[in-house]
C-alpha cells in the first residue's frame, strides 16, 4: 500500500464482514484506524527501545499475546478513514524497518510458547516484556518503563481484566466427522464448490469442517477479473479457515538427470507449473488442517480433497459398506475419458490414508523409473506403493469442472 504507484489506489471492500482472531494466530496491526477496548488499555503502551516503524507492531504481537490469557480477540473490520500519505523516505523505512523483515516470525513463535502460571495480568505483563528483552526483541530498558506504565495505570484507577482459566483441567479432544481441503485457484466458488459443498453435507453426516486453501495471485485468462473473485472467495462464511496465499517460486527437487513427462499422450496439455502449484497446495492443506487439529484439541476422521471449480456428482450417501466404506479405503472418482488413469479433482477417505494422497510433493525428487509425472499416472502408481483405493463409479472429479470461457466463472 506504500508503494508510490499504488497511493490512493487501494480500495477496502466496505462489505467485508469482521474477522475475528482465534488464540495462536498472530497478525501485524498498528496504531492507524485502530479501535481500543477498556479492557484492552493497558495494550496502548508503545515500546521505545525499538525503532519508531517497528514499535507499534512489536505492542501488536505483544498484545496479542497476552489477550489470549484474558479470552480477547484482535477484530479486524472494514477501513472507517480515507488516508493522505505525506511525502517521506521509502528507503529510510526500509531501515528502520529491518527487525520486521527478519525477526517477525522468529518473534511470533516466541510468544506461542510463552506461558506463565501467574495469577494476575499486571503481573503478566511485567513477566513477558522481562522475556522479551532477554530474548533480544527489545531492550532491558523497557521492563522499567512497563512497570511505570501498569502503575499509572493503576493510579487512574483502571481495573486489568481477570486472567481466563480453562474450563477444565485436561485437554478434551472433540471428534468431527470430516475436513474439507478445498484447492486451486480463487474462482468459481459460487458457480462450483458452494453447490458442491451442499451436495456433500447432505451425503457426509457429522460435523464438517472446510479449509479453503487457494492462489491469490494468479490471474486466469477468463473473463472474470481477480479482484472480483478475491472478493467472492472473501465474503463466502460457510469455511472454517481460508487461506488466500500469493504463488511463489516452488522447487519439486526433480533430479536434473531426470526425463520427466507430464503429458498424456491423446489427453489435454498439462500445465506443469499450475500441477506442480497444485500439489504444493495439497500439502501444504494436509499440514493447515494438522496443525488445526493440534491447536483446536479436534480430531477428524476423514479427509476430502476437492478443486473448487468441480460440480461433483456424487452417490446418494458416503455411509456404504465395502469396497466403498470411507472409513476404510480411499475412494477416487472414474477417470471418465482414460480408465487407466486416476481422476486427480476429488478424493475422500482416512485421515491416515489420506497423507499419502495429499503430500505426493515430498516424492517428486524420486524420479520414476520411465519418468512419467503425468497426474493420473502418477497418482496411480504413488498410491500402489502404500495402500489400496477404491474406484466409486458414481463420483466425478477434474472431468466435471467448470469449462473455461467468456461465460463461465474463470
Amino acid at each position: 500500500m506504500a508503494h508510490p504507484f499504488l497511493v490512493g489506489q487501494v480500495k477496502f471492500d466496505p462489505s467485508q464482514p469482521p474477522i475475528a482472531l482465534q488464540p495462536f494466530t498472530f497478525s501485524p496491526y498498528n496504531t492507524q484506524n485502530t479501535i481500543t477496548h477498556y479492557e484492552a488499555f493497558w495494550g496502548l503502551y508503545l515500546p521505545i527501545t525499538t525503532t519508531f516503524r517497528v514499535c507499534d507492531i512489536w505492542r501488536g504481537f505483544w498484545v496479542q499475546r497476552l489477550l489470549w490469557d484474558i479470552g480477547g480477540r484482535l477484530v479486524f473490520a472494514t477501513s472507517t478513514v480515507n488516508q493522505v500519505r505525506n511525502s517521506h523516505s521509502y528507503i529510510k523505512d526500509m531501515q528502520e524497518e529491518h527487525d520486521l523483515y527478519q525477526k517477525s516470525g522468529s518473534f511470533a513463535r516466541f510468544l506461542t510458547l510463552w506461558s506463565s502460571s501467574l495469577p494476575s495480568l499486571p503481573e503478566r505483563i511485567v513477566q513477558l516484556a522481562r522475556a522479551i528483552a532477554q530474548a533480544h526483541f527489545w531492550d532491558h530498558e523497557e521492563i522499567e518503563i512497563m512497570k511505570a506504565w501498569i502503575s499509572d495505570l493503576h493510579s487512574l484507577g483502571y481495573k486489568f481484566p481477570s486472567i481466563v482459566r480453562p474450563a477444565l483441567s485436561r485437554t478434551v479432544i472433540r471428534k468431527k466427522r470430516a475436513a474439507v481441503c478445498v484447492t486451486g485457484l480463487t474462482e468459481c466458488i459460487d458457480e462450483a464448490w458452494a453447490k458442491s459443498d451442499v451436495t456433500l453435507r447432505e451425503r457426509l453426516h457429522g460435523d464438517i469442517d472446510t479449509f479453503l486453501f487457494l492462489s491469490s495471485s494468479y490471474s486466469s485468462k477468463g473473463s472474470v477479473p481477480l479482484n472480483k473473485r478475491l472478493k467472492q472467495v472473501r465474503s463466502y462464511l460457510n469455511s472454517t479457515v481460508t487461506v488466500l496465499y500469493e504463488d511463489r517460486i516452488i522447487d519439486p527437487q526433480i533430479p536434473s538427470d531426470c526425463k520427466a513427462e507430464f503429458q498424456l499422450r491423446g489427453g489435454a496439455p498439462i500445465p506443469v507449473l499450475g500441477y506442480l502449484q497444485q500439489l504444493w497446495a495439497l500439502a501444504e492443506c494436509y499440514h493447515l488442517v494438522k496443525d488445526y487439529e493440534k491447536r483446536f484439541h479436534v480430531q477428524y476422521q476423514l479427509l476430502v480433497r476437492t478443486r473448487i471449480d468441480i460440480l461433483n456428482q456424487m452417490p446418494s450417501t458416503f455411509d456404504r459398506a465395502d469396497p466403498f466404506n470411507i472409513n476404510t479405503t480411499i475412494i477416487l472418482p472414474r477417470n471418465r475419458y482414460f480408465p487407466q488413469v486416476y481422476d486427480d479433482g476429488f478424493a475422500m477417505g482416512p485421515m491416515e490414508s489420506m497423507f499419502y494422497y495429499m503430500t505426493r510433493w515430498y516424492h517428486l525428487k524420486r524420479c520414476p523409473p520411465d519418468g512419467v509425472y503425468q497426474p493420473g499416472i502418477y497418482l496411480f502408481r504413488h498410491l500402489q506403493r502404500f495402500l489400496n483405493v477404491t474406484i466409486d463409479p458414481e463420483s466425478t472429479g477434474a472431468a466435471d469442472a467448470i469449462a473455461h470461457g467468456s461465460k463461465f466463472c474463470h
